[in-house]
């Protein structure tokens, strides 16, 4: 049984009587894009979370048929017109929301498991793959299509996709944009299972939450620091070197011409 549930800022949490916290996203009208009020909300519940001793578990999901479709750019669109752009101070203050919400999501010790069904775009890509163990409905994708609007990957999605699928195919994804089915992010190991809709990926969440509350927290949590001090070491500076780059381009005029477009729309 959820108990703590709350809903503030498009994000629901709550924590059950085994220690299972959940966060969901749940702006479905936007397609659970991410604004600067849901993602520093993220933020401030895992860092709650990450002080508490009775949290065995994080999931994180969205609601209504899209894990997380990005950064909220029609919002972006509507704050630039009102302000006449973004300057270089707001544009580093937008892309260093994006990376404190992953830090925040990789300084929980406890395992993290994504439940995703539908789209992974974006930051919310980023915020997916942040996870430990990654579940999704076979309907779902990735996609880093920042460069389509003038942008590079952020959120430490230039570390954590060539870190899982090799430079080959991150590459791929990153420079050209690609769709990346589920199946095929299963193959290459970006994700760890598919299955074919949202009751059997609720089952298949479960069935991992189960074993995990099951098992040793202090096993799991020095386990999990084990792997990520080798897989994701380089994670640190790769949020760094994409605050910078995104910081310049976020004030360039592709992206510019990218986000009136987007306000015109």
């Amino acid at each position: 049984m959820i108990s703590e549930a709350r809903f503030d800022d498009g994000v629901w949490d709550g924590i059950d009587d085994r220690g299972v916290a959940l966060l969901e996203i749940d702006r479905p009208d936007r397609m659970n894009a991410l604004d600067g009020p849901a993602s520093r909300r993220i933020i401030g519940v895992c860092e709650q979370w990450a002080g508490r001793d009775d949290i065995r578990v994080v999931v994180l999901r969205g609601r209504g048929g899209s894990f997380s479709a990005g950064a909220d750019v029609a919002g972006m669109a509507s704050d630039a017109a009102a302000s006449g752009g973004f300057d270089e101070a707001a544009s580093r203050a937008i892309i260093e929301n994006g990376s404190t919400l992953v830090r925040a999501v990789r300084g929980l010790a406890v395992p993290v498991v994504a439940s995703i069904d539908g789209p992974a775009v974006g930051i919310g890509a980023s915020l997916a793959v942040a996870a430990d163990l990654l579940y999704a409905t076979r309907r779902s994708y990735f996609l880093l299509a920042f460069v389509n609007i003038g942008l590079m990957p952020d959120g430490g999605a230039s570390a954590v996709f060539a870190a899982a699928m090799g430079r080959a195919r991150a590459n791929a994804l990153a420079l050209l944009g690609e769709k990346l089915p589920a199946d095929e992010a299963a193959a290459h190991g970006l994700i760890n299972t598919v299955v074919d809709d949202a009751d059997a990926l609720d089952a298949a969440v479960e069935h991992a939450v189960s074993r995990l509350v099951a098992a040793s927290p202090d096993a799991l949590a020095l386990t999990k620091s084990a792997l990520d001090e080798h897989a994701l070491g380089g994670l640190d500076a790769a949020l760094q070197r994409e605050i910078a780059g995104q910081t310049r381009l976020l004030q360039s005029p592709h992206f510019q011409a990218a986000l009136a477009a987007f306000g015109r729309g």
